[in-house]
């Protein structure tokens, strides 16, 4: 899952995003409509958290383009702005909930579960391939019987090789899907990970193999019987 938090005030948008991250996958923040534009050009969100007063206007403008297209993401809205005829406004601009601040986060969390069970934005809960298998929203693999903890984004590339089995997945594709876009990622920081990831399965006895193919990217397989 990919999470977008629109929110101008860092110490709220940080702590949002680390609420977001409880539930697994990448969480982006910007502070403007500006750079959340920018941010939606370049990436496909699940999920956005939108404030609606910024430095540059009034982000239901980007809530009410969001919810037309085609492939639009959960939203809710959390805003100070929160009078009964705002919430109408919100809520037929686009957003799927609308939560006034001060908030609770466990309300938060539970309303974000809510909109993420629609159809349109269902995954499964665990993906497998062999004796391989990841429960989405935890750090934890395991590999036959055996429990294995993993680094989140070894979980998260796990995780994406997991969801495109058999198939091939690009660098790039695997890059954008498993850090920020405001993450440094060094020339060699991913192939370091997935080095890692191949190692902790295969020391448990995992029958399944990370290919890399060469200037493209990974494919998750099945291993070959030696």
């Amino acid at each position: 899952m990919r999470s977008l938090v629109i929110e101008d005030e860092p110490q709220i948008g940080a702590y949002v995003s680390r609420l977001l991250g409880q539930l697994h996958g990448v969480v982006d923040l910007v502070g403007s409509i500006a750079d959340a534009r920018q941010a939606l050009d370049n990436f496909k969100y699940d999920l956005a958290i939108v404030d609606r007063m910024l430095p540059d206007g009034d982000a239901l403008e980007v809530v009410t383009a969001l919810s037309q297209s085609p492939e639009r993401p959960a939203i809710i809205m959390l805003t100070s702005k929160d009078a009964k005829e705002d919430v109408v406004d919100g809520l037929n601009g686009g957003a799927d909930d609308y939560l006034g601040k001060p908030f609770e986060p466990q309300e938060l969390i539970a309303r974000v579960r809510a909109v993420l069970r629609r159809p349109r934005l269902l995954a499964p809960a665990v993906l497998s391939l062999g004796n391989v298998e990841l429960h989405l929203g935890s750090n934890e693999a395991m590999v036959g019987d055996t429990k294995v903890l993993l680094r989140r984004r070894e979980a998260l590339i796990l995780g994406a090789l997991l969801m495109r089995r058999d198939r091939v997945i690009t660098r790039e594709a695997l890059i954008e899907e498993i850090y920020g876009f405001d993450d440094e990622i060094e020339s060699n920081t991913l192939e370091a990970q997935v080095s890692r990831l191949r190692k902790k399965l295969a020391a448990y006895g995992g029958d399944v193999e990370i290919r890399s193919m060469r200037g493209i990217g990974y494919i998750l397989r099945l291993a070959t019987p030696r």
